[in-house]
């Protein structure tokens, strides 16, 4: 008896996440088709501006513009997140510098903290341009 539920029990649990397994990809596959079925309607709306379309596009077809270049976007990133690893550790230093009366601390914890700031919009200032360019 043993032996026969030691051979049933993998077998039955095979045959268990097959049938999640299987579910689970119809559910994607259908949730898919009703993704592209709604941006296809969305792509025929007349009033989108070309960002929206292109994004659309992107989102139908997975392929980027040329305008786009997919190492720019982590480079962005990266300048995102130090701008905004910056901008906190210049608040704290200027607010360090201010309890410990240290005005060289305080001076340059704003500094780091407006460097921050500055390489924190500079991604999205760069975006913003661009598009703007684009529809030019």
């Amino acid at each position: 008896m043993l032996e026969v539920a030691a051979f049933v029990i993998p077998v039955l649990v095979v045959i268990f996440t097959a049938a999640l397994l299987n579910t689970w990809m119809k559910h994607r596959a259908e949730a898919r088709q009703e993704r592209v079925r709604l941006l296809e309607e969305a792509l025929k709306n007349p009033s989108l501006d070309r960002a929206t379309i292109e994004s659309l596009a992107f989102q139908l077809t997975g392929a980027r513009s040329p305008r786009q270049q997919p190492g720019r976007s982590r480079l962005m990133a990266v300048i995102l997140g130090v701008g905004w690893f910056s901008l906190f550790v210049g608040v704290v230093l200027a607010i360090l510098g201010k309890t410990t009366h240290e005005s060289d601390m305080v001076a340059g914890g704003v500094i780091t903290a407006v460097a921050g700031f500055a390489l924190m919009t500079y991604p999205f200032a760069l975006r913003e341009l661009e598009s703007r360019r684009a529809e030019s």
